[in-house]
């Protein structure tokens, strides 16, 4: 798969990125072809395989290039990552990011956003920093794992949470209050 930063090849990859997410809002993921892709993006088939080896690389790139859960840009995380400022930052993320959150949920890849989450928890410096990286990795899994169930429940849901109330029972969840 690609990883260069020629111009080109980035905008062939954007594209086929778009072209599956457009495709994703109109007809289930498992009735997208590649060939479909391809037309929808308007590349060749080779393009497509010089880039990516399936269309769930295809998903994991879209998460992140553009959805990805980054706390550390969000302004309550910044110099600091306390379990407090992750549940504001990510019931906001899940409150801004419905919509990719329902094609996902829609088509049962939640897994690639679990991956994609656990990726840039680890990826963030200041995640856990004075902790062991073993630790790290445990606790990234944990966390990627539980609030991707979140967000998956709060997109079944009819009546969905206000963000407030979203963050406060990711807090009450997560730091364990729930099962004292």
């Amino acid at each position: 798969m690609y990883e260069g930063c020629n111009k080109t090849a980035i905008s062939s990859r954007n594209a086929i990125a778009d072209a599956l997410l457009s495709l994703m809002r109109e007809k289930p993921y498992a009735r997208i072809t590649i060939s479909g892709i391809c037309k929808e993006a308007d590349v060749s088939r080779q393009t497509f395989y010089a880039h990516f080896p399936s269309k769930d690389s295809v998903v994991s790139y879209a998460l992140e290039r553009k959805y990805c859960f980054h706390p550390e840009e969000h302004e309550c995380c910044r110099g600091s990552m306390a379990l407090k400022d992750i549940c504001r930052a990510y019931s906001d993320y899940i409150v801004d990011q419905q919509d990719i959150l329902e094609i996902l949920v829609r088509n049962d890849l939640l897994y690639l956003m679990q991956s994609s989450l656990y990726d840039c928890l680890l990826s963030s410096p200041a995640y856990l920093s004075g902790y062991p990286a073993d630790d790290r990795v445990y606790a990234a899994d944990f966390l990627a794992g539980g609030l991707t169930g979140i967000a998956r429940n709060y997109i079944l849901q009819d009546d969905r949470a206000r963000g407030d109330h979203l963050e406060s029972l990711l807090y009450s969840l997560l730091s364990g209050a729930f099962f004292r």
